[in-house]
Formats: structure tokens, sequence, C-alpha cells
């Protein structure tokens, strides 16, 4: 198995977002703060009955939660019943009152990059107020803090689960421009300066882990900090499709193939609850197969990966997809495909 050959710049393109201008926000309910369950594809069928027929009743909200990382699980192992449940039964939080204003004055600190990531984990209860409000990730400034006040305010429609209402762990991220109205230029240097920054900030921050990860896989893959980083990631985030993409490449490195395709699964079923497949993610899973032996479905995930290609992508990184489609189907007309 050859080296990791993508291309930074379209690697970067899709990995590592820069900072955005203003306050911006994403959110996501969390079924809970312990491990992500796993599921052989054989308990599937089972814990998807145990959870529709609890869905009936009247759960309790720690009942909810676990319900949704039962049916998480057995979407990721292959249960197509449970991917089509969570399609159509889970109706996402949607915020109805309260804005969010900058706060004012200018930032204490003095960098050269002129811009932090701000996190907040609160818990969004089923009347749509956000309480227990907790600072994740700070920045240089805490500014975080001055943001938690303003949040008393908002109000949301909870998240539902088969008509329940959901409550739970709730996060919120806020990236702020320090500097003019234009997105900073960084040079490599001072991307992976504030990565590393932001894990010795917040060293507990899912999202600094992940982009630390990602910096130093675009820009210093050979660093002997990656692997770490790469693993602190992927504990913390198992579902997100980047950080299950990058430990299913180091267990195919490793010989581990089907240690491989068990990270990538839940990147793969989210293709199946809506989600754009990723050609990276396709790729990954192609080579796992073909180190199984399991041409037919190699070649077919590698050229489902070659046509989801984005057309402005650069020309060596769609010429190396195609160079591996034809990997395989010379090595897979040469030798009979694995039952």
């Amino acid at each position: 198995m050859d080296a990791y050959p993508r291309s930074p710049g379209a690697y970067e393109h899709d990995v590592v977002q820069a900072a955005n201008l203003g306050i911006t926000t994403t959110s996501e309910l969390t079924s809970s703060n312990g491990p992500a369950v796993e599921l052989e594809p054989d308990q599937a069928p089972q814990v998807f009955e145990r959870v529709v027929q609890l869905l009936k009743g009247n759960p309790s909200d720690a009942e909810l939660l676990r319900a949704l990382d039962d049916l998480r699980a057995a979407c990721d192992a292959d249960h197509e019943q449970a991917c089509v449940f969570l399609r159509e039964q889970v109706r996402p939080a949607v915020r109805l009152e309260g804005t969010l204003v900058r706060p004012i004055g200018e930032a204490r600190f003095v960098t050269a990059l002129q811009y932090a990531v701000l996190i907040v984990g609160c818990r969004l209860e089923v009347d749509g107020r956000l309480r227990a409000c907790q600072v994740i990730e700070n920045g240089p400034d805490h500014e975080a803090e001055r943001l938690i006040a303003q949040l008393a305010a908002h109000r949301y429609t909870p998240v539902m689960l088969a008509g329940h209402p959901v409550s739970g762990p709730y996060f919120l991220s806020y990236d702020l421009n320090y500097s003019d109205n234009r997105a900073p230029d960084l040079s490599t240097e001072q991307k992976l300066e504030w990565a590393r920054k932001r894990v010795g900030w917040s060293p507990t921050s899912t999202s600094a882990w992940t982009n630390l990860a990602a910096q130093l896989a675009v820009h210093a893959p050979e660093h002997p900090h990656y692997p770490r980083a790469l693993a602190r990631a992927y504990a913390l985030a198992p579902r997100y499709w980047w950080t299950a993409t990058e430990m299913a490449w180091q267990r195919l490195q490793a010989g581990r193939h089907a240690d491989a395709l068990k990270a990538l699964r839940p990147a793969i079923r989210r293709s199946s609850m809506g989600e754009h497949p990723n050609p990276y993610v396709l790729e990954t899973a192609a080579a796992a197969h073909f180190g199984l032996n399991q041409c037919t479905t190699a070649l077919a995930e590698q050229r489902k990966a070659v046509e989801l290609l984005p057309k402005e992508w650069p020309v060596p990184e769609r010429e190396r997809f195609q160079r591996k489609l034809q990997d395989y189907q010379t090595a897979c007309a040469r030798s009979p495909a694995a039952p």
C-alpha cells in the first residue's frame, strides 16, 4: 500500500476551514458524553426493534438519549431501517428567538492570527431553553464567558424523536475575527501555531484536537505528533467523516483492513441519511475492500469516488483517483474476487 497521496490543496479545501467573519453558529445534539455505541450487523435488528417499542410508550429523557445512541449504532452497522427511521423521525432544533451580539471592545491579546474559536456546551431542554452553559473553548481573551450571558434569551424548538421532545447536551461554536473585514491569510507555520495554541488553551475540546490533526495531516503528515493528535481527535469524534477516514487509513497501513472498515462505518452510513457521499471516504473504503480481496466492492466504491469528485478539483487529484481505479481493474482481472 502506497503512502497517503492526497493533494494538500484539495484536501485542505475539504477539511480545514478558515476563520469566518463575525459570529457564526453550529450546533449538535449529542446523545451522551461517553464513547459511541458500537454494534455488529447481527445485533442491529434486535436493538432497532427494542428502540421502536420503547418509543411507542412514554420514555424518559435518559431513555430517549440512549435510543438515539442505539439508532445511530444500528444505522452504522448497516441496518437500513434504522437509517430510514433516523432520517424520518428525528427533527433538529431550530432557533426561534434570540440574537448574538459580538462583544464590544478590543481584544486584550495581540497575536499575528487575530481570530479565535469559541465553543459553549449547554443543555437544551424540552421547553426550548439553553441552561447550564459551560465554556469548552474560550480563546485567549475569555470571550465565550461574555457570550454565555446572551444565550439566556434564546428559545428553540426542541429536538424531536418520533414525536417525543428530547433534552440533552447542545453545543454551539463561534468564529471571531478581530482584524478587519477580511479572513486572515495565514502561512503554514501560523496555521500550525494557532492549532497548537487551541489545544493548549482547551485540551478537552473536540474541535481543537480535530483542527490540530487536520492541520498536521495537510501540512506536516510525517510529524511525530500527528498520530497522537489523530488518535485523540478520533476518540473524541469517531463519527466525524474526516477523523474516521484518517483513522481507517492508518489501520490500512498496518494491514488491518477489517478494522479500517469498522472505523468507516459511520461515515459510510451518513450517505444513507441524506448526506452527500464523500469521495475520500469511498476511496478509503475501496482500499479496505481491495485488501480483503473483495474486488467487486472495491471497484464499485472507487468508481463512485471518481464520479463524485467535484469538477473544480485539481487535475492531479482527479487523475490520482482515476489511476487507482485502473489499478484495481487490472489487479481484479488477474485474480478472482473473494465471496
